[in-house]
């Protein structure tokens, strides 16, 4: 029997006796699997073989009574290690204001921003600027203006480059690499080289290795085509993270502000790459950038609406942008950033092909990210919302609204946060409300270790194509999926696919689909089963069971977020957490699209669904 509403208690004096529908998996299985692995292990796996074999026989077992917590190989520590460091600064000194010409405005603006003082503001007052010519950041500078929609840049008809607003410098650029001989281990924050690195301290480097695809887990950029640019050294350097150098005690070592995140072979070559030209402390702030007429595939690439390119402790906040051509915003080569506040949609030009292949993305992270926040943003009426790609590790997407995307085939859920090949990992996805279809794909190679954490999710209604709510595809491997809650009661007809054959846009809706090779992906065989059986799922709510799954015995009082403190100043929602299986109502209400976040309280819409557990 169901009841007809959920009243949760944090922590039950009697844990609830919740219905379990996993398919059946025996521990003889799951043993097969871990040593079919063991035969092709890397050192990270060999580090923590215990653990797996621990993860195998007990459901990810961990000491009764407390707070969850992720098994430590499987996560790192994102509070207080992700965005601006400090938070977003609020500058009060104004250099200089400025006011739309009627002509082309980008000369002056440019001029301004050239001269400004470190740590003052160029104000643009309320009024349409028209430019002709990219505007760009430097280090140091705020560009604000007086709110979304009463200021805005607007770029014109054929203008030339790559972007229309940037944070970057001509000077950007990868130095010489130098080989890493030890301080290897996940969790060091010393590093010492072979030879003399030539570091300073506030130097950003990236750190990666080369790939292995007979590593546990697989570490290729070859799916269904390979990647040359998901890394350095044509992508088969698709693993690594981005830091900055904190102290050099010598020549030849080196202190990192954050841990490394993952446990590095010396046998796959480790190096560390200055990165040079950095942007750093830039701001854009309060205004609309206009991209509906400017849009051109000169945006392609490395470029985009926005860009933020070699950029560091720099921020987009009450920023609204329109008209993606291919990417609205790309972030490249940037460490410690933070998107927040802010509004994405439209794609451009209207040419018939739009919505097609390679156009409309919201936010691309790609080909070396690490240590970015976005939250607390509006994303919508485009093709595809966050795409990560290449060396893009320990950056948090959280609290986000995303809904009314579009795509060609039409009828076909579209990504919202899409792992998208070799080899994104130890990123946390929290919080976020969405339709549509979170996908790791096999296009371009391998993924892993990164976290769902209290998201509200479902397919998009009616649409018939990729509805699986969560897709996790071959050589995606080492997923945590917690605290979700997942589809919507009586529309998913299936828990789970994996190792059997599906038929697509047949009307076979599910909450999962493990280990296919692609979206069109419909047989039994050839399938990667250890994108199954490495996955971490704890108490998640789906609609196909109508209630929540436990793993084994593990801890079930979720934390309240893996990466803030306490509610953030900016919240807006009377509840905290806002999402999951042990709060009622379980997600908030649907704010009004483009009026404001479920958090900010604005533009609410309709009542939260009604969802139930046994």
């Amino acid at each position: 029997m169901r009841p007809t509403a959920w009243k949760p208690a944090r922590v039950p004096a009697t844990p609830l006796r919740l219905v379990q529908k996993f398919t059946t998996v025996s521990n003889e299985e799951k043993l097969m699997a871990i040593e079919t692995n063991m035969k092709r292990r890397s050192s990270f796996e060999r580090m923590t073989l215990t653990a797996a074999l621990l993860i195998a026989l007990t459901g990810f077992a961990s000491v009764a009574g407390a707070t969850y917590q992720l098994p430590a190989a499987r996560a790192v520590k994102w509070e207080g290690n992700v965005g601006v460091k400090g938070d977003i600064p609020a500058r009060t000194t104004i250099y200089k204001t400025l006011t739309p010409s009627g002509g082309n405005d980008a000369t002056a603006i440019q001029t301004a921003i050239n001269n400004c003082p470190t740590g003052q503001v160029v104000k643009l007052s309320a009024g349409t600027f028209s430019v002709s010519s990219p505007i760009t950041l430097k280090s140091g500078v705020t560009l604000r203006g007086s709110g979304m929609g009463s200021t805005v840049i607007k770029g014109t008809s054929g203008m030339p480059g790559a972007y229309l607003v940037g944070i970057k410098s001509s000077s950007y650029s990868l130095g010489t690499p130098v080989a890493v001989s030890s301080g290897l281990s996940k969790g060091s924050t010393t590093i010492s080289t072979s030879t003399a690195h030539g570091l300073v301290a506030g130097d950003v480097i990236l750190i990666d290795q080369l790939n292995n695809g007979q590593d546990t887990p697989p570490v290729t950029n070859a799916g269904k085509a390979a990647c040359t640019w998901c890394g350095r050294s044509s992508g088969t350097r698709s693993l690594g993270q981005m830091v900055q150098v904190v102290s050099v005690p010598s020549s030849t070592t080196a202190t990192l502000e954050m841990p490394l995140y993952w446990n590095y072979d010396s046998s796959l070559a480790p190096q560390a790459t200055k990165i040079k030209g950095i942007t750093k402390d830039a701001g854009i702030e309060e205004l609309t950038v206009n991209n509906l007429v400017s849009a051109s595939s000169r945006q392609s690439g490395s470029g985009g609406t926005i860009v933020m390119t070699g950029s560091s402790n720099s921020w987009l906040y009450k920023v609204e942008a329109i008209g993606s051509y291919q990417t609205m915003v790309r972030i490249y080569g940037s460490y410690r950033n933070t998107i927040r506040g802010s509004k994405f949609h439209g794609v451009a030009p209207m040419d018939g092909s739009q919505y097609g292949s390679g156009r409309g993305y919201a936010v691309w992270l790609n080909p070396y990210a690490s240590a970015n926040l976005i939250e607390n943003n509006q994303l919508y009426d485009l093709t595809a919302v966050f795409l990560i790609n290449g060396s893009v590790s320990g950056n948090v997407i959280s609290y986000n609204y995303i809904s009314d995307l579009n795509g060609a085939p039409a009828n076909w859920n579209r990504g919202i946060i899409v792992f998208h090949g070799a080899h994104p990992m130890m990123n946390l996805v929290e919080g976020n409300i969405s339709d549509g279809r979170h996908v790791a794909d096999n296009v371009w190679g391998s993924s892993s270790h990164n976290t769902f954490f209290r998201n509200r999710h479902n397919l998009t209604p009616g649409l018939t194509g990729g509805t699986w709510n969560v897709d996790i595809q071959k050589n995606q491997q080492y997923y945590n999926i917690i605290g979700n809650v997942i589809g919507n009661a009586g529309y998913e007809n299936f828990f789970e696919f994996h190792n059997q054959a599906i038929t697509i846009s047949s009307g076979q809706k599910s909450i999962y689909r493990f280990g296919y090779t692609s979206d069109g992906d419909s047989s039994a065989s050839g399938n990667d089963p250890n994108a199954y059986y490495t996955a971490l799922r704890h108490g998640n709510w789906d609609s196909f069971n109508r209630t929540v799954t436990w793993s084994g015995q593990d801890d079930r009082d979720l934390p309240p977020s893996l990466y803030l403190k306490s509610q953030p100043a900016w919240w807006g929602y009377p509840q905290w957490p806002a999402i999951g299986p042990d709060v009622s109502p379980m997600s908030p209400p649907v704010g009004v699209i483009g009026k404001g976040t479920p958090w900010d309280g604005k533009g609410i819409l309709s009542a939260p669904l009604a969802l139930q557990v046994q």
